[in-house]
């Protein structure tokens, strides 16, 4: 474990926060979420359009994002030379650092860094960097969605974070390994912030040059959420949070996930997925006695019948107080050959960083003191 400098080594945009548009000198207005955001004036990323004209604000936010140190050469080279207020202004703001600081950092043995990271009010969110080159984003400080094997909903959702703040997890991960691949799958459900969140895809897609065809979106589902997701002018992969295929039982293990039927909220992932032109994930957390039996994967194969898309068996990842293990291992690989004979991909994922507490599930808020 270790402490980590504020100062930014990597960072972002040419694309409005939160989606929204911008005003006639060009800087971002942001929208607002259900959820209460922090309220004080911009900072981090976002300072930059404040401080620059709208060319010159893309490109450094752009260096910042791609981990190049916005100098006045690279201005020149750009044919946007600074003046000089311009690189005054610009050389405070990189001093005074992104909108988010490193608090803590847990490397697990096999490479994988878990990045426990301040917001400007205090609060704290968890990132995971792995050596794959992908990296787990946060969207929410905590979870509301409450499910009950994952470490993240414990003490319920505090707010929304922003689109900086989702940005920059990208930014601190890259100062530690080469990120080229993001997942939204971190601490909070991200179709409860999801304005942001796309937000968020965009300027990855702009700034951090990450296409959204590598970006996934997790999240429990719902069909106006896919609807509004599809209609997005950026749209990255999704990952269906199943879990069980059974709507009575799964509403027990995520209890305020959305009420839609099962068979509603799967037609509705396809018909995304299909139209982005990219299968759909549906990731099932393995659980020994909840919902690893043989009557649990013939109803996932029937619920998954015709649909375009993989199955992603996790293996669950102990938290502690949780009252939940994980199949033994033969009993995962039968899990996953019974599917595969029903002519529908499986895999599994062995999550990284479990000695780190940065495996799936695993990310949570600090216990209030």
């Amino acid at each position: 474990m270790a402490a980590a400098s504020t100062r930014p080594q990597t960072g972002l945009s040419n694309a409005p926060q939160n989606g929204s548009k911008r005003d006639e000198r060009g800087r971002a207005a942001v929208g607002s979420a259900s959820l209460p955001l922090c309220a004080e004036e911009p900072r981090g990323l976002a300072a930059i359009d404040h401080l620059l004209p709208l060319p010159k604000a893309q490109l450094a936010r752009r260096l910042v994002a791609t981990g190049r140190e916005p100098t006045a050469a690279e201005f020149d080279r750009a044919g946007l030379t600074l003046a000089a207020a311009e690189r005054e202004a610009l050389a405070r703001w990189f001093e005074g650092g992104l909108e988010t600081r490193v608090r803590e950092r847990f490397r697990a043995a096999d490479g994988t860094v878990k990045l426990r990271l301040a917001l400007r009010d205090d609060r704290e969110v968890e990132t995971v960097a792995m050596p794959i080159g992908a990296v787990c984003v946060s969207t929410q400080v905590g979870c509301a969605v409450g499910c009950r094997f994952c470490a993240s909903g414990l003490f319920g959702v505090e707010r929304n974070l922003t689109v900086d703040e989702i940005v920059e997890q990208v930014v601190h991960a890259r100062a530690l390994m080469r990120i080229d691949r993001v997942v939204f799958m971190g601490m909070g459900e991200p179709s409860h912030n999801l304005e942001a969140v796309l937000g968020a895809v965009q300027r990855i897609k702009h700034e951090a040059l990450i296409s959204p065809r590598r970006q996934t979106l997790s999240t429990v589902g719902a069909v106006k959420v896919f609807e509004r997701m599809a209609a997005a002018p950026v749209r990255p992969c999704l990952a269906l949070s199943l879990h069980l295929a059974d709507d009575t039982r799964r509403r027990e293990l995520l209890p305020r996930a959305h009420k839609d039927d099962l068979a509603d909220i799967v037609a509705a992932a396809d018909a995304y997925g299909r139209a982005i032109r990219t299968p759909v994930q549906f990731e099932y957390t393995l659980l020994a006695g909840v919902n690893d039996g043989d009557d649990d994967v013939e109803a996932l194969c029937e619920l998954l019948r015709g649909v375009r898309g993989y199955v992603n068996f996790i293996v669950y990842n102990p938290v502690a107080g949780l009252p939940f293990a994980a199949p033994s291992r033969e009993r995962i690989v039968e899990i996953v050959r019974r599917v595969k004979r029903r002519d529908i991909l499986a895999t599994i994922r062995d999550s990284s960083g479990i000695d780190a507490q940065a495996a799936c599930g695993q990310l949570r808020l600090t216990a209030p003191r």
